[in-house]
């Protein structure tokens, strides 16, 4: 399945909600069509209140919920998937529609979680440059969730960077709270993945990390695009080998396959989890290369457009514009 929080074009986004995709790029509202499957095919007067509570608005509270918002999702989905083919112009107990076309949809971010934690270094591709090697355990980081942006919303240039630097990673969703996971555990704990474009400001990176470790270089506003969708693990069956690739301005800049990562996916998830990991957490798994670490003419403008596509997941838009000047306290 490929989860995703969406509204309605020209609706605000206090009406953004859950939804899948199903049929031919149809989205389904997830809570309006397990209401009226609750009523309507299984008779339980409950219905609205239970699809409110198993099927929430957001993906991190959907994953809080547990085991029963899974099965809710399941019998949702499995409903939708039918209806969709002998129904599409259905509607919910509220008149609300239950399917739109996703070209008529506004996307957001699929998941906000407590934390993102990024793992560098983590591709061959980025161990050649002077002073960077794999290490003995995975280079992390953590990005703040101010960093994070829906599909086809803007990245912020910095006034003060001159080295903007993008890179496709896949990101894994944690489905769970856990803690001190063995690696031949790790995938139960996982809900499912994303896409995450991991923005630097690389000048801005080098000077914190001759003072200790980059802060402001990684975390600015808008440096973590995420999306489209959150897709569940069932329908990934081997993560550790899906074709990575980003273009600028339809050019290809990285081209790469997780197969290749130094510390797969077990690995990072089990190294990690020595702190709390919370349900809608994330950890994005590093990139293949590629960038202005490869080619200076390749560090990013105001103008520019970047497609970050991993296969059996989608491929996530966003251009770049330069951050306003604010001109002082707001």
């Amino acid at each position: 399945m490929k989860l995703l929080r969406y509204s309605r074009k020209g609706q605000k986004a206090a009406q953004a909600r859950l939804g899948v995709l199903v049929g031919d790029n149809m989205v389904a509202d997830l809570r309006a069509g397990y209401a009226r499957y609750l009523i309507e095919e299984i008779g339980n007067p409950k219905g609205r209140e239970l699809a409110s509570i198993f099927l929430p608005p957001y993906v991190a509270q959907f994953l809080h919920v547990g085991a029963p918002a899974w099965e809710a999702l399941s019998e949702a989905y499995g409903w939708l998937s039918d209806l969709v083919k002998a129904e599409p112009d259905a509607c919910g107990l509220s008149s609300e529609d239950l399917f739109i076309p996703l070209s008529d949809c506004r996307l957001y971010a699929p998941v906000r979680g407590s934390k993102i934690i990024g793992v560098g270094r983590n591709y061959p591709g980025l161990t050649k440059h002077p002073g960077r090697d794999s290490g003995k355990v995975p280079a992390g980081y953590i990005k703040v969730p101010s960093c994070i942006v829906g599909p086809g919303r803007d990245i912020l240039k910095p006034v003060i960077t001159k080295r903007l630097d993008c890179e496709t990673e896949l990101a894994i969703v944690i489905g769970k709270k856990c803690k001190h996971v063995p690696e031949e555990r790790a995938y139960e704990v996982i809900a499912g993945y994303t896409i995450l474009n991991d923005i630097t400001a690389r000048d801005i990176a080098d000077i914190e990390s001759d003072a200790g470790h980059p802060l402001l270089g990684k975390t600015f506003d808008t440096f973590a695009p995420m999306g489209p969708y959150l897709v569940t693990k069932v329908e990934i069956t081997d993560p550790m080998n899906l074709r990575i690739q980003t273009r600028v301005n339809g050019e290809l800049r990285q081209d790469g396959s997780t197969r290749d990562m130094i510390h797969s996916i077990p690995k990072l998830v089990s190294y990690m989890s020595q702190m709390t990991l919370m349900p809608g957490d994330i950890i994005s798994t590093g990139s293949p290369g590629g960038g202005g670490l490869e080619n200076p003419d390749w560090y990013l403008n105001a103008g520019d457009v970047i497609e970050c596509e991993i296969e059996k997941i989608g491929t996530l838009v966003n251009a770049v514009v330069n951050e306003p000047r604010t001109g002082g306290h707001r």
